[in-house]
């Protein structure tokens, strides 16, 4: 059953640098991902110490944060606002540092999926922006969404996860569908969305679900499912895990073709985003 997580009801326990809320966690949800939402005091650091897991460090709210991060046994250093991050693989390390004002960080972490075979010898964390990366829209132009981590929009070396932001029109929606493992994997891709903006609701196969700002709506592995936004429209994350998975619709063939935005195939429509 489909469950709405109220992330402003979970715990804050002070830290040396701020206060953390666990979100999702194995203890509790008996899931392979863990997402904390970190609130960091002005000139505190955050630091995402190297681990065998992958794992993102993405602002949220705040400004003027210093990134300093090591890939692929390279260091940089980047000032970073709002809606940017990193991208870690295992054994890649990351600190975050506030300036004056305090930063609100979202932290998730995944195992390394080692069931699908990627052509790259050595995947490679990164620093992003989201402004900066490629937008794709949908068939009806209700949906946009912009990955930051994604194996086939080339954001990543590895199919540990897809994670991004989604964007819903006034009243748009997704398909009712499901995601299932594909044949390279045993592992049932988890699931699930962050509202930041606007309301709406949730369905799956026992009812509908009110959803808003601070719902963290996690989609246990092989529940049908569908988003639909209020005439607020909806701004959230969405992620899964692993990238290795394939997804079935029940009514709405088109739903899965996704176009990318600003480019034009010669007739005037946008490109056809190809994915396997």
């Amino acid at each position: 059953m489909i469950k709405v997580i109220d992330i402003e009801s979970k715990v804050r326990t002070r830290t040396p640098e701020g206060r953390v809320r666990s979100v999702l966690a194995a203890a509790d949800e008996g899931t392979r991902v863990q997402v904390s939402i970190e609130e960091l005091d002005p000139d505190k650091t955050y630091r995402a110490a190297a681990s065998d897991k992958t794992q993102v460090v993405y602002i949220l709210d705040g400004s003027d944060a210093r990134v300093k991060y090591t890939t692929a046994g390279q260091t940089s250093e980047r000032t970073a606002q709002r809606r940017a991050g990193v991208y870690l693989e295992p054994g890649e390390e990351a600190t975050v540092t506030a300036s004056g004002t305090p930063l609100l960080l979202l932290l998730v972490t995944v195992p390394k999926h080692t069931g699908k075979r990627t052509d790259v010898a050595s995947p490679a964390g990164y620093f992003f922006e989201e402004a900066q990366l490629r937008s794709l829209v949908d068939e009806k132009r209700i949906r946009e969404r912009t990955f930051w981590v994604n194996k086939e929009t080339g954001l990543s070396g590895a199919w540990d996860m897809q994670l991004g932001r989604m964007m819903y029109a006034p009243s748009g929606y997704s398909p009712r569908h499901v995601h299932h493992p594909s044949k390279t994997t045993s592992i049932t891709p988890e699931h699930f969305y962050l509202i930041e903006k606007g309301t709406g609701e949730v369905k799956d196969d026992t009812g509908t679900l009110p959803v808003g700002p601070g719902s963290l709506v996690w989609i246990p592995a092989g529940e049908w499912h569908q988003l639909i936004a209020s005439d607020t429209g909806l701004d959230y994350i969405e992620f899964q895990a692993p990238f290795d998975f394939v997804t079935t619709m029940d009514h709405d063939p088109l739903g899965k073709n996704w176009y990318i935005k600003g480019t034009d195939d010669g007739t005037g429509k946008p490109k056809l985003w190809v994915q396997s």
